[in-house]
């Protein structure tokens, strides 16, 4: 009987997702990452963050802080399109 070698098991990527303590804006960035360019500009450093939530793969990270800055756009100042 010839045994196989079974593929190695990839570990699963998490997400945190955060707020910009320069502009507020929400963020995502995988964890592990040691820090975080926020489009305003500021370095975040990933260490020293709040993590609001957590999310198994990029999607729904990206989904989480587009809700949350839908949420809170009049105190970020983003509004939606249309």
């Amino acid at each position: 009987m010839i045994r196989r070698r079974s593929p190695p098991i990839q570990p699963l990527l998490m997400y945190l997702i955060f707020r910009c303590a320069g502009c507020g804006r929400h963020l995502y960035a995988e964890d592990g990452a040691a820090t975080r360019t926020c489009p305003c500009g500021k370095r975040i450093r990933l260490d020293k963050v709040r993590v609001i939530a957590r999310a198994e793969d990029e999607r729904e990270a990206g989904d989480r802080v587009r809700a949350l800055q839908m949420e809170g756009r009049k105190m970020t100042g983003f509004s939606p399109a249309g």
